[in-house]
């Protein structure tokens, strides 16, 4: 039995040679990438490459839920991030899906500005700690971070080397709140 290919926001699928966007896919300079987070299937009548939602069923985010979250702008006290899907729920989410991650929910360490711990595009597991008035989310905790970056010249994806991120394209070297399983987590289908 082949395994589900689950890929997230921004990965890239084929190219424009290969097959043509379809449903939760977008092209972008001749290359097809995910819009969103499910499973990636193929159309080969139509050669078309498609992301499908894990389920139809919406489910609500609570206090608690652990997240992945793309990040979509970073301040200095705060971060605002999409999240993508809620861990162990194979549905899609309802209501507000944008949230922020405070410059003080960053880390247990001191945080000083969080333009140094994430940058926009960057995947995190975070823990939603509060929903309403407004969806607040924490990335304090080893298991909690970065699971999934780009580089900031190049946009090749970040690979672990000890503390820092390290492009094997271009040698770009970057800081971020990593996840201990940076780089292991968005593949594990049992997250998912």
């Amino acid at each position: 039995m082949k395994d589900k290919k689950i890929v997230m926001p921004g990965e890239t699928l084929a190219t424009t040679e290969e097959l043509v966007a379809g449903e939760g896919t977008f092209e972008e300079d001749g290359v097809i990438k995910a819009s969103r987070m499910g499973e990636y299937v193929v159309d080969k009548k139509y050669r078309t490459a498609i992301v499908k939602p894990l389920t139809d069923i919406p489910t609500i985010l609570k206090v608690g839920d652990n997240v992945f979250a793309e990040v979509k702008n970073v301040k200095s006290q705060m971060v605002i991030a999409d999240v993508v899907h809620v861990i162990n729920k194979h549905r899609t989410i309802a209501g507000n899906i944008t949230g922020t991650i405070h410059v003080s929910e960053i880390s247990r360490g001191y945080v000083k500005d969080a333009t140094t711990e994430y940058k926009a595009g960057d995947v995190v597991r975070a823990k939603v700690i509060q929903v309403s008035p407004s969806l607040q989310l924490s990335t304090k905790g080893d298991k909690l971070g970065v699971i999934r970056a780009l580089c900031s010249n190049c946009r090749t994806l970040l690979q672990k080397n000890g503390k820092i991120l390290e492009c094997r394209n271009c040698g770009n070297k970057e800081k971020r709140k990593i996840a201990v399983d940076y780089g292991k987590a968005y593949l594990d289908l049992r997250e998912v």
